[in-house]
């Protein structure tokens, strides 16, 4: 067996005359303009010739990239019968093998591959020829909550007990904490705390399976936006995994490589050896200096936009009417869009919320939510369009009160500005606010709640 990594989540297997690629985005940017594939993918290997199988994992752009797959010559598309993007994919003119939970197919030539669901809507691929195995994890377990994370991998462990490569993410698909401005925080020491979290979790994944190789990728991913561009040395250069790994398990059997696109090996043998370097970023810009002026350009407001996303709001805020008003307290939010003389401001007094268009240099706001014309709309009139703000990082949330921060306010817009067709459920549940926060504490207390991804308090360096 032989695996090759292009860059970001896409690797190639090559075994008994098959070749599957997994993943495949080089060409442009995803998640509008946020997104771009750093450092650039390595396709040589890929050479002209049609790939039997390219597997899909999930339906994140960066995983399903319709400007590089349309490039590529397919055979048929591998992708799990839990997700809903088979469909789509035949929509696209593509042949597509929707593959069961709990299904073991043959590739061809007795290479059998499982397709397994975690979370989210998230898949592994598994592909064993009968003297090696590749496990890809992509995005699919580093950053599930810990009973998934412990029951894929006991699954794992059983059905493949002597992996030969492993390929896991290390990054999250996340605005969070890169787009927040918060007073008297240390954003720098923000960023490597967070990433430092999700390199011990793939740690912790490397440890349990037990791999021979163990390979870091799904994390090549550099942003060239103004508000966002300071982030790419903290995240990446400030600590790697596979030293982590090297720290905390000096003994183990695992080879962990720090791997760069072009990296390929053959059996246990390495034929291609390209491995990471530190992002510099005076470099980035320089290699990126024409993407760089795409990712900072603005387009001209169509006349009535801005009205037309208030009114977008204003429905939304009817339809969560019921969700908004259990916040305790009142507020007051801006939504600002780039380059434009209006805004749009966002009240809560009680139960009673408001909306109106406003100057967009009004002042007295509570948070400051900017964001592209273009993102917006997307995220209130499409069913996933919201993942270009809160995947993609494209928003930029400036608390302006610190009283704020406390309180999570930016949740509240978190579930405001997408796309609703029907309500959404109580953050309790169903049962009583007071019952939801006993049961809540006590978990706490027992040690028995999962880590708050999202809350400011927990992240923030200096607060």
């Amino acid at each position: 067996m032989k695996v090759t990594f292009i860059g970001h989540a896409a690797i190639v297997i090559e075994t008994k005359g098959l070749r599957i690629l997994s993943d495949p985005w080089w060409e442009g940017p995803c998640f509008g303009t946020q997104w771009w594939v750093y450092p650039r993918a390595d396709t040589a290997s890929l050479g002209d010739a049609p790939l039997d199988y390219v597997y899909i994992s999930h339906g994140h752009h960066d995983h399903l990239h319709l400007g590089t797959l349309r490039r590529l010559k397919v055979k048929k598309i591998l992708v799990s019968n839990t997700l809903d993007v088979g469909a789509f994919l035949r929509d696209q003119g593509y042949e597509v093998w929707e593959i069961g939970v709990d299904e073991e197919v043959d590739l061809g030539g007795g290479v059998r591959a499982r397709l397994m669901p975690t979370c989210n809507d998230d898949t592994i691929l598994c592909v064993d020829d009968g003297e090696s195995s590749c496990l890809n994890l992509n995005d699919a377990v580093h950053a599930a909550p810990a009973a998934v994370q412990e029951t894929v991998l006991a699954k794992l462990k059983t059905l493949y007990p002597d992996p030969t490569y492993v390929f896991c993410g290390y990054g999250i698909a996340s605005h969070f904490p890169a787009c927040y401005v918060i007073p008297g925080a240390d954003r720098v020491a923000t960023a490597a705390r967070r990433q430092a979290h999700f390199n011990r979790q793939w740690v912790k994944i490397m440890a349990h399976l037990e791999p021979r190789f163990a390979f870091p990728f799904a994390a090549d991913v550099g942003f060239l936006d103004d508000d966002l561009i300071w982030s790419n040395e903290p995240v990446h250069n400030t600590e790697r995994p596979t030293d982590v790994f090297a720290k905390m398990h000096p003994q183990a059997r695992t080879q962990a490589i720090d791997i760069a696109p072009g990296f390929a090996m053959d059996g246990e043998r390495i034929i291609a050896d390209k491995r990471f370097k530190p992002v510099n970023l005076a470099a980035f810009k320089q290699d990126f200096a024409e993407e760089y002026k795409v990712a900072n350009r603005t387009s001209k407001i169509p006349s009535g936009g801005i009205a037309a996303l208030a009114e977008l709001v204003k429905k939304n805020v009817a339809l969560c009417h019921d969700y908004l008003a259990e916040f305790s307290g009142d507020y007051r939010v801006l939504i600002r869009l780039r380059d434009a003389g209006d805004a749009i401001a966002l009240e809560k007094h009680g139960r009673d919320m408001s909306v109106r268009v406003v100057d967009a240099q009004s002042a007295g706001f509570d948070i400051v939510f900017t964001t592209r014309f273009s993102y917006l709309r997307r995220a209130l009139s499409e069913q996933y369009g919201g993942e270009v703000l809160y995947v993609g990082s494209g928003c930029l949330i400036d608390y302006k009160n610190p009283a704020m921060v406390a309180k999570n306010l930016h949740r509240e817009l978190l579930a405001l500005l997408r796309h609703h067709t029907t309500p959404p459920a109580s953050r309790f549940g169903d049962q009583p606010k007071w019952l939801y926060k006993a049961k809540t504490g006590v978990k706490k207390l027992l040690g028995r709640s999962e880590p708050d991804l999202y809350d400011l308090m927990t992240w923030f360096v200096g607060l």
